[in-house]
């Protein structure tokens, strides 16, 4: 599998069409595999983070989310083909997995969104098997209880793939934690994926995704929650190119 290396994070270079079908290849395997997708606040935690590096070190795919990340890339010399966002592999992972009869569980987020989820699921994909939804409460990762409800949900019902949408870093870590005790195929790690997909939050227009200001839009959403994270991703990208070109030109010389 050919990967691209952007600040010690091996990234998988796949368009989204490849990544769905290595998912779902995934999906039917019960390897409990993990797929994670980066951008640069991820970029930024793993610096720092060893927790969150060690999930990231579990993962099977990396596809990444942001694209300040492929213009990154571009940078090197193995430059990814373009972005992969969790949020956008929710619906087509959905579709092949109907197609396929291969079940689903989504965990998190809020009871209300997930009533939502499965009502557009109903809709949208009529033969899909759900196997199982669970919306745990608030810092239900501190709370033993909550935290082995939210496992043997998902242990009992056994799903070929599931659907975090707990929000980062709380997915990643949730996921890698307790990966050896629950029986899956594959778990994304979706995000707000299931907020889009519910419709409880609008998506940015996909003209402003493609030419990579998608995080303009998310500012302007959430400001108050977004504003501080942002701006410490804007001071940390002229690290994150020093670093790429720095490595690209120190592989060259070694060629």
């Amino acid at each position: 599998m050919s990967r691209t290396r952007i600040a010690g994070l091996e990234i998988d270079r796949l368009t989204p069409r490849d990544a769905v079908d290595r998912i779902v290849a995934f999906a039917h395997t019960g390897d409990r595999h993990i797929v994670m997708t980066p951008n640069v606040d991820h970029m930024l935690r793993l610096r720092s983070d060893r927790a969150f590096r060690s999930a990231y070190a579990t993962a099977s795919l990396v596809l990444t989310d942001g694209m300040p990340l492929v213009w990154v890339s571009r940078l090197g010399n193995t430059p990814l083909p373009g972005r992969v966002a969790g949020a956008d592999l929710v619906e087509p992972v959905l579709a092949e997995a109907e197609r396929r009869d291969y079940s689903v569980f989504f965990l998190g987020p809020m009871p209300e969104t997930l009533k939502l989820a499965l009502r557009r699921c109903a809709l949208d994909f009529p033969r899909l098997r759900i196997a199982g939804v669970h919306a745990p409460p608030l810092n239900f990762e501190h709370d033993m209880t909550q935290d082995a409800a939210c496992v043997s949900a998902i242990r009992d019902a056994r799903p070929d793939i599931v659907f975090l949408a707990l929000g980062t870093p709380k997915q990643e870590l949730w996921i890698a934690r307790h990966r050896k005790e629950l029986d899956f195929g594959v778990a994304l790690c979706v995000g707000a994926g299931i907020d889009y997909f519910a419709g409880v939050q609008r998506r940015c227009p996909k003209f402003l995704a493609r030419i990579g200001v998608e995080w303009i839009w998310r500012l302007l959403s959430e400001p108050k929650r977004l504003g501080r994270r942002y701006a410490q991703c804007l001071l940390f990208m002229p690290e994150l190119v020093w670093e790429q070109i720095r490595d690209a030109r120190r592989s060259k010389a070694n060629s």
